[in-house]
C-alpha cells in the first residue's frame, strides 16, 4: 500500500516526550534498571532541559550491566551511543528500511540533536491497520 509508505513520520510518531522512557546520562544504573523493568528500553539524554539524545539502553544491554556492575555505574557508561534515528519529515518507507536494516523495534525522532519523539513498530502497525479498516 503506497499511501502508507508515503506518510511523514510526524503523522505516526509518539511526540509526548514527557511520556517516553528517559534518563539522564548521569543517572545511576539503578534508575536505568527500574525503567527497563517496565519499558524494556530507555532513551538517554544529556539533561532534561535540552533533551539532547546521547544514547539508548535496551534490555539486551542489561547483559553488559550484569557483567560489569558497580555501584557508581551511570546510564552514560552503558548506553549505546551509535544511535539510528529518523527525522519528522522522513517517510514511513525510510523508517521501515532502517528498522529492517538495523534490526531495531523503535527509532528516536531527532531534531537538531534533540529527542522530540519516537516511532515504534507498534505505532506503524496501528497506522497501517487504520488505513486498511
Amino acid at each position: 500500500m503506497q499511501e502508507f509508505y508515503e506518510i511523514d513520520v510526524k503523522e505516526v510518531m509518539h511526540s509526548r516526550v514527557w511520556d517516553l522512557p528517559l534518563v539522564k546520562e548521569s543517572d545511576s544504573i539503578k534508575i536505568v534498571l527500574l525503567v527497563l523493568t517496565s519499558r524494556g528500553y530507555v532513551w538517554v539524554v544529556e539533561n532534561m532541559d535540552d533533551m539532547k539524545l546521547v544514547g539508548v539502553i535496551t534490555e539486551h544491554d542489561a547483559l553488559h550491566i550484569f557483567d560489569e556492575f558497580s555501584e557508581d555505574m551511570k546510564a552514560g557508561d552503558v548506553a549505546e551511543k551509535n544511535i539510528i534515528f529518523c527525522r519528522k519529515d522522513e517517510k514511513v518507507k525510510e523508517v521501515i528500511e532502517k528498522i529492517r536494516k538495523y534490526n531495531v523495534r523503535r527509532l528516536p525522532v531527532v531534531e537538531d540533536g534533540r529527542l522530540i519523539g519516537e516511532v515504534t513498530l507498534r505505532l506503524l502497525i496501528e497506522k497501517f491497520y487504520s488505513l486498511i479498516c
